[in-house]
Formats: C-alpha cells, sequence, structure tokens
C-alpha cells in the first residue's frame, strides 16, 4: 500500500504527515495486502476567511474492485482527516461485503 499525500500550497508538518500516515494506514487496514495507492488530498476552500472550509479527500485504487473516493470537510485539518479516514473505512467494508456477496467483478 502506497500514500501519497497532496498538500499543494498548504505544506503539511512532519507532524501532521505522520498523523495522515497512521489514521489513512488504519483506515484502509483490510487493504494492507493489495498492492494499492492511496491518495490524500488537502485543500483550503476559502483561503485566511476561515470557516468550516478544510477539506481531506482521499482516493483509493484497490486493484480488480474499481476507485474509491471520500471526501470530508472540517474547521481544522486534523478533524477533516479524522471524519474522511472513518468514511474511507466504511466504504472498503461496504465495498469488500459487497463483492463478497456477490464475487468479484
Amino acid at each position: 500500500m502506497e500514500i501519497r499525500i497532496l498538500d499543494g500550497a498548504i505544506k503539511t508538518s512532519a507532524a501532521q504527515h505522520a498523523y495522515i500516515v497512521t489514521r489513512v494506514t488504519g483506515a484502509a487496514g483490510r487493504l494492507r495486502d493489495a498492492p494499492c495507492t492511496i491518495d490524500v488530498r488537502l485543500t483550503d476552500l476559502n483561503g485566511p476567511k476561515g470557516g468550516i472550509d478544510k477539506r481531506c479527500a482521499i482516493v483509493v485504487t484497490p486493484p480488480g474492485l474499481g476507485t474509491l473516493r471520500v471526501e470530508e470537510q472540517a474547521a481544522d485539518y486534523y478533524s477533516a482527516i479524522d471524519a474522511a479516514a472513518a468514511a474511507l473505512k466504511q466504504s472498503i467494508a461496504r465495498l469488500l461485503e459487497r463483492t463478497k456477496a456477490n464475487g468479484p467483478r
């Protein structure tokens, strides 16, 4: 599993980078043996204006299972990362359960 963090102009710190890797690795734990790529994109929608404008989008491409995309917004990056990781965990569980019930595509 490869995790790529795309932060653009935000420039995450080493602590934020480690936090992202820890949260996303935990959320995608059921795919740890699959050779997949996970892109994590952080954006600030309003810039310096503030508000609930920090967005974390996660795109996962597990082999043979399609592409998963989750996106969450919050007032700070840590909350957005937590919410996106929780949504990712649910999406992966739902995808694997559906695949298990219907067979591989």
